[in-house]
């Protein structure tokens, strides 16, 4: 079942919820959108940045003044927009760089993502980012098309070569076969014609009790 011309818009992006769609991303033309672009654009270019020792001091103050302003609107993880907002490119989230996904299928899902200095390991991408880009989208398309929620149990990278930085980067992901509550999935990443990585991975459908929040202290 071809997916990718349904709409990418999960319903209200204000008030999103852990129900991924997982279709084409969308360009992104809200308010919040502009805000996660702020926050990759600071970490760019704090990543590059050599201030002085004053200048220092003078940005960790405004930093430290827009994460208080943040905290006013904090609310539990349930409610969050970074992360949830799957239309946009690495659904509003700021950890790994931002994947733009093109192509949905029930069985395969492709992508592609520009990483910068911020993520480099040295004039190429750091090796730990690797596998973030590609947990994301092997977990989408392991979680997509109906199938219950299932968490990533393992996932080997191998690195074929070195992925530069500034140019994108072309992800697939492929979702092999499912024996019982294993759903076996397979990764690549390329640039160019170069392939760069490859990754296999097993997740692992959840049991009833393990779909709780185990971040939440129990209540004596």
């Amino acid at each position: 079942m071809d997916i990718t011309q349904q709409s990418t818009m999960p319903g209200d992006i204000w008030n999103p919820d852990w129900n991924d769609p997982f279709v084409p991303t969308v360009e992104p033309n809200d308010a919040f959108a502009e805000l996660v672009s702020a926050v990759h654009e600071v970490q760019e270019a704090f990543t590059r940045a050599r201030p002085a020792a004053t200048d220092c001091a003078a940005l960790a103050t405004e930093l430290r003044a827009v994460a208080a302003k943040l905290k006013m609107f904090e609310v539990g993880e349930d409610d969050q927009l970074a992360g949830h907002r799957w239309d946009l490119a690495g659904r509003g989230q700021v950890l790994a760089p931002p994947l733009h996904i093109e192509e949905v299928t029930a069985t395969t899902a492709k992508g592609r993502v520009t990483v910068g200095r911020f993520h480099s390991g040295r004039y190429a991408m750091n090796g730990g980012v690797t596998p973030l880009i590609f947990d994301e989208i092997m977990a989408r398309l392991a979680n997509s098309a109906g199938r219950p929620w299932a968490r990533t149990a393992s996932l080997d990278v191998d690195y074929r070569a070195p992925a530069p930085l500034d140019v994108e980067l072309r992800v697939q992901a492929q979702f092999l076969r499912q024996d019982g509550r294993k759903r076996y999935m397979r990764g690549t990443m390329h640039h160019g014609d170069v392939l760069v990585a490859e990754a296999d991975g097993l997740w692992v459908e959840l049991k009833p009790e393990q779909t709780r929040n185990i971040s939440e202290r129990d209540t004596p």
